[in-house]
């Protein structure tokens, strides 16, 4: 929906998409899929993990934590941070 801001008829393309039931973990799956069948069919899946906190304040953020901040703690020195972790996974493979 990026740039789409500017046609006529995006005020109706951005009410029917966002009353829409959306499940990101459905979504998250055919996207996996079709990462897999297209990127490595065969073979090993090689998959990394990636944890980052977005710091976010406000009253509508439910999902806000306290987390520790690995970047600025150390073993001595705990840093805690307010925010929302978001943890990607991602398929890794070679590129050729």
């Amino acid at each position: 929906m990026l740039g789409w801001a500017k046609r006529q008829d995006f005020q109706t393309d951005h009410r029917v998409l966002n009353r829409a039931k959306w499940s990101s973990r459905r979504l998250g799956e055919i996207l996996l899929r079709q990462l897999v069948t297209v990127f490595a069919p065969t073979g090993t899946l090689v998959m990394g993990l990636d944890e980052t906190i977005e710091r976010r304040w406000g009253q509508r953020i439910a999902a806000r934590g306290i987390y520790r901040d690995p970047v600025r703690s150390s073993h001595e020195h705990v840093v805690k941070a307010s925010g929302l972790r978001w943890i990607s996974l991602m398929l890794l493979v070679p590129i050729r």
